[in-house]
């Protein structure tokens, strides 16, 4: 069990981006395409209220989201190293990442209108159901074969 603990540091201490500036940068353009593309299949799962295709994604996401974290704070860390990159590349990240914003951002709105549809819905029936209990009295019958031992035995003069 240690040694998978000392692994998973070890894993967590290397660097997801190469060494290469341009590789680098392809490597986050990836990243970002990816999580974009995502973004895209989660939309469409809220889109068509697909709860288990959208739950799904979460798993593939948090793992593609914690490479892209690491990768971002590499490329923050190292951001000298890429002034002199290929204008296209960075171009193309900056655009990526505007894109994933947004998409990130109207997904975000939608499954918080979905969370108050559904508190609402949860509150209107949790009234309905508070009224109905208090305006409708059940009685229950008993039946030929229930005996309340309590009202026998007080009737005969009890044990």
């Amino acid at each position: 069990m240690n040694n998978e603990k000392s692994e998973m540091l070890k894993d967590d201490t290397k660097p997801v981006l190469p060494e290469d500036a341009a590789k680098a940068l392809n490597m986050l353009n990836r990243l970002t395409l990816n999580l974009c593309s995502m973004a895209d299949r989660e939309a469409t799962a809220l889109a068509q209220n697909d709860m288990v295709a959208f739950s799904i994604l979460q798993d593939e996401k948090a793992l593609t989201s914690e490479q892209y974290v690491k990768a971002c704070t590499e490329f923050r860390d190292n951001i000298n190293a890429y002034r002199n990159s290929d204008p296209t590349l960075l171009d193309r990240l900056e655009k990526l990442q505007k894109d994933l914003a947004e998409k990130t951002q109207e997904n975000n709105k939608a499954v918080e209108q979905m969370y108050e549809r559904a508190k609402n819905r949860t509150q209107s029936s949790l009234l309905a159901a508070q009224e109905i209990g208090q305006n409708c009295h059940i009685r229950f019958q008993p039946s030929d074969g229930d005996i309340n031992q309590n009202n026998s035995n007080q009737n005969t003069g009890g044990a």
